[in-house]
């Protein structure tokens, strides 16, 4: 089939049609607002739905989608030549609405910098971080890359309300849901690796956590929808069924810690800020004693209780090595993705780290903060530390001011971040991980704004 496309007398019939349909597409997109809003929205939700979890969709066309395949080694020319196409495409499709749209961005970034000048040092770090990288050419790629992305991110959160984004969340959520247990079901040699379930996520501790997000979600519309309550319960049903042959006893627990808080937005709702702000940082503190409990007592609660294998486990053992080589760079780290380099071979910074018991080599640190301070070293740990207290404080204003359900999404968002990533990764990097608590601080520095940006093309609800 791919030597018929690409023969000389198909090929130049095949770029002619699509060059007509482009201009099809552009010149009716062009004329109707609505269609060009609705192509904005798929556009931009397909591409938080491609970067899905840590590790992103796992399954073609989706993970060609991904712009982590523009820095990763081995990616060969066409992919990336599609996968800039593709975007080039759809921007210059939508050149209508970003006409518009982008008029006020300057605006955001000044809010931005002023609310929240951490993650604002943060991307100015990652920026320069070839500067001391062992790699500084790759480095470099990838941190454009990053930067890009992060953007585009920032865009999304400027471009919608938490309502809307709740939609958005909720169905992209969902899609991953249907996708991963057709996987799981039908083609297990993708969904499904000997420790459980991996959906279309690649780890099957990161797509218990992904419908553990997802089951979260999908409870939090139900009890303030009762319209839709049919529907949302079919979907919980079947994230909890994800989760449960995903096999990850964290995603329960910290499905357990989600319905907590939950039941305590409505107790921090009645505080005075300064005590709600307490509360939270209490909660948070809870929650991640509560995952050191469960480290500390594994054999118990794992064996016993959650009926889990205890054959893989160790990142206490790998743990003080990791920090040993943070130490080794202190301050800036190896840079953005300079630490785990496994394609270096020998000269991988990554292969000094081995489990002695197992002569296991980790492929990241199963911690998210940890791998953060590897590539960017103490400083901008510290300074997504200090980002993410004052997104609890802009949380927890945003919750007093507004109603329920969206006003808890950020709470819950944060407080899922600093759970998932004590014992997993992908905080940063191209996930939606990242992408989502970048459209949190985009949104919150707007919305507990003084001068907040005004909200355009609105679109009829959807639920």
């Amino acid at each position: 089939m791919k030597q018929i496309i690409l023969s000389p007398l198909i090929a130049p019939l095949i770029l002619i049609l699509a060059a007509i349909y482009l201009i099809l597409v552009f010149n009716a997109v062009g004329k109707d607002r609505k269609l060009a809003l609705n192509w904005e929205k798929f556009f931009l939700c397909l591409f938080l739905f491609c970067i899905s979890g840590a590790t992103g969709i796992g399954v073609s066309p989706y993970s060609k989608l991904n712009p982590n395949v523009l820095y990763l080694v081995g990616t060969t020319a066409p992919t990336i030549i599609s996968q800039l196409g593709y975007y080039g495409i759809n921007l210059l499709l939508l050149s209508s609405v970003l006409k518009d749209s982008l008029k006020d961005m300057v605006q955001v970034f000044t809010t931005i910098i002023t609310k929240d000048p951490f993650i604002s040092a943060f991307l100015l770090i990652v920026s320069l971080s070839s500067f001391w990288s062992d790699t500084p050419s790759f480095t470099n790629k990838a941190a454009m890359v990053y930067l890009f992305t992060s953007i585009f991110v920032i865009y999304i959160g400027k471009r919608y309300t938490w309502e809307e984004l709740f939609v958005m969340w909720r169905w992209i959520n969902c899609c991953v849901m249907v996708m991963s247990l057709y996987y799981g079901f039908f083609k297990p040699s993708i969904g499904r690796s000997e420790l459980g379930w991996t959906g279309v996520l690649g780890h099957k501790n990161q797509f218990s956590f992904f419908m553990a997000q997802t089951a979260f979600l999908w409870i939090l519309y139900a009890i303030n929808s009762p319209k839709d309550r049919g529907k949302s319960i079919i979907i919980i049903l079947g994230s909890l069924l994800g989760l449960q042959n995903g096999g990850s006893g964290a995603s329960k627990i910290l499905v357990v810690v989600s319905l907590a808080l939950l039941s305590y937005l409505g107790f921090l709702k009645k505080l005075k800020v300064q005590w709600a702000f307490v509360a939270v940082i209490l909660l948070m503190i809870g929650s991640v004693c509560l995952t050191i409990l469960i480290s500390e007592n594994l054999e118990f609660i794992v064996v016993d209780t959650l009926h889990k294998d205890m054959s893989i486990t160790g990142r206490m053992d790998f743990w003080p090595q990791v920090i040993d080589n943070i130490n080794k760079r202190p301050f800036l780290g190896f840079g953005v993705y300079s630490f785990w380099m496994p394609w270096r071979g020998a000269d991988d910074p990554g292969r000094r780290i081995i489990v002695a018991k197992t002569q296991f080599i980790p492929p990241h640190s199963h911690n998210g903060f940890l791998d953060m301070a590897l590539e960017l070293g103490w400083v901008g740990l510290i300074l997504f530390i200090c980002s993410f207290i004052s997104n609890i404080a802009k949380g927890v204003i945003y919750l007093s001011k507004n109603k329920l359900p969206e006003s808890g999404l950020p709470l819950f968002l944060l407080n899922y971040i600093l759970m998932t990533n004590f014992t997993e990764t992908g905080l940063f990097g191209i996930t939606s991980i990242w992408a989502w608590y970048l459209i949190l601080t985009t949104r919150l520095c707007i919305d507990t704004s003084s001068n907040p940006i005004k909200q355009k093309d609105k679109l009829p609800k959807v639920t």
